[in-house]
């Protein structure tokens, strides 16, 4: 009896953690455009950690500005479920988040002369040391934030990064 009563009650605190976790676009701060992962929910989470798709072109992927370091060029694997850093001193891996926290993730950052979208690593920007994921051409794509942690199941959100609007230029589409 006591393996069904623990059962239950892993099984529901595992869904109130996934059906209370949320990603709350910012709006667009200099270059950097963030979002924030929110446990709205009464237990904490831990060991979390983001990844980002972009639907993309092989030919959106560009040779990294001069002075910026990439993990993928053009000619590289797609870019698909890459981990992306928590807006942190040291750009940690992972982070917990508790129970009613919220935590900054950078996302993309955007150009202001119009040429490319940077995409951030776990490592940081490309600048100061540290490596970005990938540039990107100027154009609007559809991309997924998968969250992950410890205590749930993975979250992926569905969003749109239109580099064109000034001010919100992540929205979110869809979330499964």
């Amino acid at each position: 009896m006591s393996l069904v009563v623990n059962f239950c009650l892993d099984w529901n605190k595992r869904r109130g953690l996934h059906k209370n976790l949320l990603l709350e676009p910012q709006q667009k701060s200099g270059c950097r455009v963030a979002a924030r992962i929110h446990n709205n929910y009464v237990l904490p989470l831990t060991n979390v950690y983001a990844y980002i798709t972009v639907e993309h072109d092989p030919s959106d992927i560009l040779h990294p500005p001069n002075g910026y370091t990439t993990y993928i060029k053009p000619g590289d694997h797609k870019f698909e479920e890459d981990r992306i850093c928590w807006s942190m001193a040291g750009n940690p891996p992972h982070v917990d988040i508790y129970a009613g926290e919220k935590q900054p993730l950078d996302v993309v950052e955007i150009d202001p002369s119009g040429n490319w979208i940077q995409i951030p690593s776990e490592s940081g920007c490309g600048t100061g040391g540290g490596t970005s994921r990938v540039f990107l051409k100027m154009k609007k794509y559809d991309a997924k934030i998968k969250i992950v942690s410890k205590e749930t199941k993975a979250k992926e959100f569905e969003l749109q990064i239109d580099p064109f609007d000034k001010t919100m230029p992540l929205s979110p589409r869809r979330i499964r």
